[in-house]
């Protein structure tokens, strides 16, 4: 991705992440306001924005009325003073003495500059004071140790590596004493560099590509120059950096200021900085050497020079490199072509000697296209098939070259072709992908069928990862008839597992776990102890098809097997078949081994090629956020969640953007209070859009967690239309069998929320049966607490009590701490009823302090709800006692407060959902207070027990 040609006059604008400094100039301004002079010296490396910091400081001496002289050192001018000079080259006393011929002395400057100070103050401002000739140092030295009797700001810049060490005594001599300060100019943070690369890029798409930009500040190394520098050469991740960008023209246009350090070295030293120049950061003077054909002794002198001109800086172990790379670039544009082509010819002819990889020469290769482009094509093939896992934009480059001359036709060109289609695979151009693929399926009955079987296996990945899983499975069935019989005993060669590889994840994707199953046990059954990364990366997607299905006993044999293969990989190996850690990863979140679960699935985050892999990188980052979700790292899984939304939004996954969709809400509801309720159902009811039409793993498991919001927003309707008339119609948590009890659980809680207690019942049974089946934890306390809402609703507490209790102690052990504290927020009325107002007080202190380390809000208001119901009931009590036989007296405790929630004017629906009872038992509940009060409707029950608060009112429903 090349970012779009700037013109050098759009670099402006307010400065960056410098209001510390800026606030020191402003201190200076105003103490020579007020009468006191004082030393500013700006320091840091070339481009950091010191003469940007320099005009605002004349900006605001400008606007105060004080007297302004602004110099800037003129390298190699010999004439004494020359910086003075300019500075005051309007002051009458100067043209005097400059008619007179007398020299510019320090003892004539200081006078000077206390007749150009006297009165209102003056402003000496001298930028590049490195490059000053020995009078002008010798003169600054003097104002800096034996400031003028008057009000003077003298504000020096400069580069310390190059800057005279005199006038570096004096200034640190001053600084210790307090009458200088020091302002040092560090690299911008990331941040700041995006904030000018997406402002100097006009707004462009580009702009806002974050990732883009965090790379290109990488490379700016948080020098505003050197950013300008390779916008103007169209900086490419995928050139950077072996090249600075698409555009030399323009790099050589806005690097022309810093172009012009190269003209003040020696002949000699000029060409041995080009010469490392074409071997890159960081080179050998030996390898410098032979690259320009100069004896070592030269080759050292020379860089000794470019070293104190700080072109060139030493590293460890006898090795240079340039000051930035923008430099090292800028140097190699400046090159001639006839240079730049026989020393790149010596430097692939120095590196083929020592390497046996082809990467290291490709940089080398590249530049030969055209002049000996039978030698650089297949390096640069070879180089593009070393990369392609770690580097995939590298590869798609490389190959892409080579392809151009490639002759047409014929097994080495499909070979390269098929590998720039997996490079852009990677980074995620599918559509370009696709058209190439296609192309070489046009031709693939010419293939050796191991070729063939590659060929089809990049169509069927490339077409899967674009959701078009029907084309995927045609092309995969197309290419398992090609797979040779390997006979009894016989094992399937590399291709063939491959190939079934990419067909089971066609299948799980779509949805159909057995079938998928079922072909990776041929396939696991048939080769021998994993050593390559695609049949460890079989066996793991085999593990997770058990772990979705159910067979808890041989996913947990076969998740040891794998994470042992897994850890046991080198990342460059892994690398190679990167979904192992999102299949091993997701295997573990259904087995609800979390904590394995992230380690797996950070890992491979950094494996998938920092971010370059993006179809991986979406199913690592939608794994992240649900395993984070479901161990209540609620903010975190929020931000996994919004970068997959982003990276399915680029690549054009809509399910891959309605399950990011769900799980945000999914947080959001646990983290937001009741008035944000509305916000969260549309965004669980746009996730729901994105993924209704698809019958996907990704899909499903938005449909489940999109229900399960809807529930605890008071939609129980939604909830269950979700779970059952979703997804084509199918039953959403029996055709997830690993989750199975829990979505059974939700589906219970709706209908109980509903008053449509058999089908809770039934709904429940299945939660229980589903359990025992799986037998883990988190699973398990998700039907125990279903159960126990019933035997709540039922008026059954003391039944419902112990089953909470027991539901919260499995989520515990499960590392589920959110559904921990709303199982105990929620069993908090059945403790009450069988234990008392001290027992509930004790689950509802556990919840709420629960929810307040997880930023649980809904939990902390659930706990806090049913804390003021105990208190109202406790104060009717005593009412009641105080009462003697008084009304009240004649009411049970559930049914004092049923009575007490109808007179502050609650339907009975809104009763039911708050007690987890059916609105048909609040009516009988309802029935029977009406006759011991003897009173005819809930109107009159306000007259009677007293309106305990609340709002709202109407008719029962």
């Amino acid at each position: 991705m090349s970012m779009p040609l700037i013109s050098p006059s759009r670099f402006d604008g307010p400065l960056v992440e410098r209001d510390a400094e800026i606030a020191r100039l402003e201190q200076a301004v105003r103490s020579l306001r007020s009468g006191r002079g004082t030393v500013l010296e700006i320091v840091g490396d070339p481009g950091m924005g010191k003469t940007a910091l320099l005009a605002v400081l004349a900006g605001m001496v400008a606007g105060s009325g004080t007297r302004l002289g602004r110099g800037h050192a003129v390298r190699g001018d010999a004439v004494p003073g020359q910086i003075f000079r300019s500075a005051w080259e309007e002051h009458p006393g100067l043209n005097t003495v400059d008619r007179g011929g007398a020299a510019l002395d320090p003892q004539a400057a200081r006078a000077l500059a206390t007749a150009w100070a006297a009165g209102a103050g003056g402003a000496v401002l001298l930028d590049d004071v490195q490059w000053c000739d020995p009078g002008s140092v010798e003169i600054a030295v003097r104002l800096v140790r034996n400031p003028v009797p008057a009000p003077l700001l003298l504000a020096l810049s400069h580069r310390p590596r190059q800057t005279s060490p005199a006038l570096l005594e004096a200034l640190d001599d001053g600084v210790r004493a307090g009458t200088v300060t020091r302002i040092a100019l560090s690299p911008l943070s990331a941040d700041a560099m995006c904030e000018l690369a997406g402002r100097w890029a006009g707004g462009s798409a580009t702009a806002i590509d974050e990732p883009h930009d965090r790379r290109l500040a990488d490379a700016a190394g948080g020098s505003p120059r050197n950013l300008r520098i390779l916008l103007a050469a169209g900086w490419d991740p995928v050139l950077w950096p072996f090249q600075a960008g698409g555009d030399p023209g323009g790099l050589l246009r806005e690097a022309a200021a810093l172009a012009s350090e190269l003209d003040f070295v020696s002949p000699e030293a000029a060409v041995v900085l080009r010469g490392a120049a074409v071997l890159g950061d960081p080179f050998r003077p030996e390898d410098v050497a032979e690259i320009c054909g100069l004896p070592a002794g030269r080759v050292l002198a020379a860089l000794g020079e470019l070293s104190q001109a700080d072109l060139v800086r030493a590293r460890s172990r006898g090795e240079f490199a340039f000051r930035d790379p923008v430099l090292g670039h800028v140097t190699h544009e400046h090159s001639s072509l006839f240079e730049q082509s026989a020393g790149h010819q010596r430097a692939l002819d120095l590196i083929a000697r020592r390497e046996t990889d082809a990467a290291p020469l490709a940089r080398h290769a590249e530049h030969l296209l055209g002049t000996a482009s039978e030698t650089a094509a297949p390096i640069l093939a070879r180089a593009a098939a070393e990369v392609v896992a770690r580097d995939p934009a590298a590869a798609a480059h490389w190959s892409r070259l080579a392809l151009e001359y490639i002759p047409h036709g014929g097994q080495a060109r499909a070979e390269v072709e098929i590998l720039l289609c997996r490079a852009l695979i990677a980074v995620g151009r599918l559509d370009e992908a696709r058209t190439l693929i296609h192309r070489v399926l046009g031709r693939v009955s010419e293939l050796p069928w191991q070729l063939a079987l590659r060929a089809y296996g990049a169509a069927a990945d490339v077409e899967r990862l674009l959701c078009r899983y029907p084309e995927a499975e045609a092309i995969a069935a197309t290419a398992l008839g090609l797979l040779p019989d390997p006979g009894p005993g016989g094992s399937l060669p590399l291709e063939a597992v491959m190939m079934i590889y990419e067909y089971a994840l066609v299948q799980t994707l779509r949805g159909d776990h057995v079938q998928a199953r079922a072909m990776i046990r041929a396939a696991v059954d048939t080769t021998a102890r994993p050593v390559h990364p695609t049949e460890v990366a079989i066996r793991c997607l085999a593990v997770c098809q058990d772990a979705y299905l159910g067979d808890v006993e041989a996913a947990v044999l076969g998740m040891r097997l794998c994470a042992n293969a897994v850890d046991a990989l080198a990342d460059p190996e892994a690398g190679r078949s990167p979904e192992m850690f999102a299949t091993l990863g997701v295997a573990e979140f259904y087995l609800e081994r979390f904590d394995d679960a992230s380690r797996h699935l950070n890992r491979g985050l950094k494996v998938a090629s920092d971010g370059t892999q993006m179809h991986v990188v979406l199913q690592l980052l939608l794994a992240h956020a649900c395993v984070d979700l479901f161990t209540g790292r609620l903010e975190t899984s929020t931000q996994w969640a919004v970068q997959a939304e982003r990276l399915a939004t680029a690549v054009g996954s809509d399910e891959g953007v309605g399950l990011a969709k769900a799980v945000r809400a999914s947080a959001m509801i646990w983290t937001r209070g009741e008035r944000d309720v509305p916000e969260i159902l549309a965004l669980a009811g746009s996730a729901i859009a994105d993924v209704e039409s698809h019958r996907s793993w990704w899909a499903l498991s938005a449909l489940g967690l999109a229900a399960q919001v809807q529930l605890l927003a008071g939609d129980p309707e939604g909830a269950l239309r979700t779970m059952l008339e979703r997804a084509d119609g199918q039953d959403v948590a029996a055709a997830q069998p690993s989750l199975e009890p829990s979505l059974k659980a939700v589906m219970a809680m709706a209908a109980l929320r509903r008053g449509d207690l058999p089908a809770a019942r039934r709904w429940t049974e299945d939660a229980e049966a589903a359990a025992s089946r799986l037998t883990l934890p988190g699973q398990t306390a998700s039907a125990i607490r279903a159960r126990a809402a019933l035997h709540l609703a039922d008026g059954h507490p003391d039944l419902a009590v112990d089953l909470f209790e027991r539901a919260a102690d499995r989520f515990d052990r499960a590392g589920m701490p959110i559904q921990r504290a709303w199982t105990q927020a929620m069993g908090a009325a059945a403790a009450d009823a069988a234990q008392g107002r001290a027992a509930a007080l004790v689950w509802l202190d556990a919840a709420s302090a629960a929810a307040d380390a997880l930023g649980a809000l809904r939990v902390q208001e659930d706990a806090a709800r049913a804390r003021a119901e105990l208190e109202a009931a406790r104060g009717e009590g005593k009412a009641a006692r105080s009462d003697g036989e008084g009304p009240l007296g004649m009411l049970s405790d559930r049914e004092r407060e049923i009575a007490a929630l109808a007179a502050a004017g609650l339907r009975s629906r809104e009763i039911a959902q708050r007690l987890f009872l059916s609105p048909r038992t609040v009516e009988a509940h309802l029935g029977r207070v009406y006759r011991r009060l003897g009173v005819s409707s809930r109107g009159e029950l306000p007259r009677i027990i007293g309106n305990r608060g609340g709002d709202g009112g109407g008719d029962a429903t």
